[in-house]
């Protein structure tokens, strides 16, 4: 890496991915920058390490005849090969291409024969044996990289991640000062990645992003939520969806912090309580998950220890009810929290890994401002934000003891949103995507003058604070004319009385209903368990007692089995309301067939 020094001290930092990343390769050098389990031990790589194989990769890149502009295809789990493939593409010159692990092999092959991708990088033999079929319909993609194992045999169009690291190197032993012009030459203003966005209707369509997106995106980020090269930073979510991207991988290239890779959404909590994360990203299903956790524990205490959670919750609550009020607790209130924090929450706090946690962000999905208030009284602020793929993840975040709960917070630094007549949420940025590739028609709908039609529907209060009402298409009107929001009454929902999640149906039809998934401890029990049927009668019965009549909850089933990635949620774990209609037709047709509400 001491070649590229010069040209490094040349690059004006914060306008590309490889100017910033080879920056601070040389400011952090020895310094641990990722980690990954082997066994029961964490392993790290250096900054000079993670500089190396970047270049490796690059070269192996380069000698695979990739010119400026071809796409890169990455297909694997969250691990130090996906950031070094990522960013050997860039700085080789050409422009990532994020692939789901749950998409469906002809969504893969879409998405390959779409992107014209020229390499495709892939995890496993598993995932090789979906794409070999495939290979008469890819004409574009020469080469497959496999990261674990060894190629099949007589496979020339096959190689191993291990083997083409060794060609680039001796590729890059007789192009020395190729791969130093290459990234040199990358300008702001040029595609760094696609990423293909996955529907609530199943239509792929790819997000360009360009370095300016990326870094910039990554910079309002840290003036709203501050890092520091001290940060540990668990990377969990895909690193296919652009969240991901911006508040773990870019945002290390851009503070020098930590990220400790974790593969399987299973073993987020053991890997949080073994790292103790400072900065935290996740999505609502995770925090529901660990709120149930928490209550269930909690409601099988007795006795004094039963008093003592009483007294603990009132005393969280009040606290929590200042902060809302924007106003000092009171100093009895910050005692009896102190105490109540070295009796009950610090203890929770350090069981759960959250123990040295500065911020904690939700974003993908709302999350229901009970939970938020519950794991505030807590002693974990969680601040939830809003964004798209088109805006390289976020609009708008709350800040750290400015949030609001109930909202998504305030516009980035440089961005500008507003609300449209018909009240759907319009933004302008610097992070604001390029358009869909290959897909005119489809950008000229989404961008009118430099603007995004985000498709939700909000609020803006004086304070310039959001509050997403919907999706506008999900907008229902029921037989009777009224309008109807099933966002935002599926999201007071979740988290209340045993639910994890709920569908809200009335689409044309006589009364609203609702389909519901339990979460895991009442999950255990059955859905025809008298005590879980009470439980989400009454939370049900709570939230009408807030709706207008023709809003309110007349009907809903409670479903044997949670929502899963790939069949009723998106990667990102939003609803796919189209298929949980074709799924459960039967059990929302018994709804409206016994009744007219």
């Amino acid at each position: 890496m001491g070649s590229l020094a010069q040209e490094v001290r040349d690059t004006p930092v914060g306008q590309t991915i490889p100017a910033q990343f080879q920056r601070m390769v040389q400011q952090r050098g020895d310094a641990p920058a990722l980690h990954f389990k082997v066994g029961d031990r964490w392993a790290p790589i250096s900054w000079t390490q993670y500089g190396q194989a970047v270049a490796r990769c690059a070269n192996m890149l380069l000698g695979e005849g990739l010119e400026p502009g071809d796409r890169v295809a990455i297909w694997a789990a969250n691990r130090p090969e996906w950031q070094i493939a990522d960013l050997g593409a860039i700085h080789a010159g050409g422009v990532t291409v994020a692939i789901y692990q749950t998409l469906a092999p002809a969504q893969v092959q879409y998405l390959l024969q779409h992107s014209e991708s020229r390499i495709l990088i892939l995890e496993n033999r598993a995932l090789l044996e979906q794409i070999l079929p495939m290979r008469d319909e890819l004409p574009a993609l020469r080469r497959v990289i496999m990261l674990d194992g060894e190629a099949p045999e007589r496979e020339g169009w096959v190689i191993s991640w291990n083997v083409g690291l060794a060609q680039g190197d001796g590729f890059g032993r007789t192009r020395p000062g190729l791969l130093a012009s290459r990234w040199q030459a990358v300008a702001p203003q040029d595609l760094a990645s696609l990423i293909y966005t996955s529907g609530t209707t199943g239509t792929q369509k790819g997000v360009m992003l360009t370095h300016r997106n990326l870094t910039w995106t990554a910079q309002a980020t840290l003036e709203c939520l501050p890092g520091s090269t001290d940060d540990r930073v668990l990377s969990y979510l895909p690193l296919s969806h652009v969240l991901e991207r911006v508040v773990s991988h870019l945002r290390q290239v851009a503070t020098g912090c930590q990220i400790y890779f974790c593969s399987s959404i299973d073993q987020v909590m053991p890997m949080t309580r073994e790292v103790h994360p400072t900065y935290f990203t996740s999505v609502p299903r995770l925090w529901e998950k660990i709120y149930a956790g928490i209550r269930a524990r909690m409601d099988h205490v007795s006795g004094l220890r039963r008093l003592i959670r009483d007294w603990a919750l009132v005393v969280a609550a009040r606290k929590t009810a200042a902060y809302e009020a924007q106003v000092t607790p009171s100093t009895w209130v910050r005692s009896q929290w102190a105490l109540a924090d070295r009796l009950v929450y610090r203890k929770i706090r350090e069981t759960l890994g959250f123990d040295q946690i500065r911020i904690c962000v939700s974003g993908s999905a709302p999350v229901s401002p009970d939970i938020l208030r519950f794991f505030y009284g807590l002693g974990v602020e969680i601040l939830e934000g809003y964004g798209l793929t088109e805006t390289t993840a976020p609009v708008t975040v709350n800040r750290p003891g400015q949030a609001r709960f109930g909202t998504v917070g305030t516009a980035l630094p440089g961005e500008e949103v507003r609300i449209a007549a018909d009240g759907e949420i319009l933004v302008r940025g610097p992070n604001v995507f390029q358009g869909y590739f290959r897909d005119p028609v489809a950008t000229a709908e989404a961008l009118h003058d430099g603007w995004l039609l985000t498709g939700d529907v909000g609020e803006l209060d004086a304070d310039g604070y959001l509050k997403i009402t919907d999706r506008k298409k999900d907008l229902f009107k029921t037989s009777g004319g009224k309008y109807v929001a099933p966002g935002a009454i599926e999201n007071v929902l979740s988290g209340r009385g045993g639910i994890a999640q709920a569908v809200v149906i009335g689409d044309a039809r006589p009364f609203v209903t609702a389909l519901i998934t339990l979460d895991p401890e009442d999950a255990r029990r059955g859905p025809n368990d008298p005590q879980v049927k009470q439980r989400v009668d009454q939370a049900i019965a709570q939230v009408n007692r807030t709706l207008s009549h023709p809003e309110q909850i007349k009907k809903w089933k409670i479903l044997d089995g949670e929502f899963v990635v790939g069949d009723e949620l998106t990667p990102k774990m939003s609803v796919r309301r189209k298929r949980i209609y074709e799924k459960y037709r039967a059990q929302i047709e018994d709804l409206y067939s016994a009744s007219t509400g």
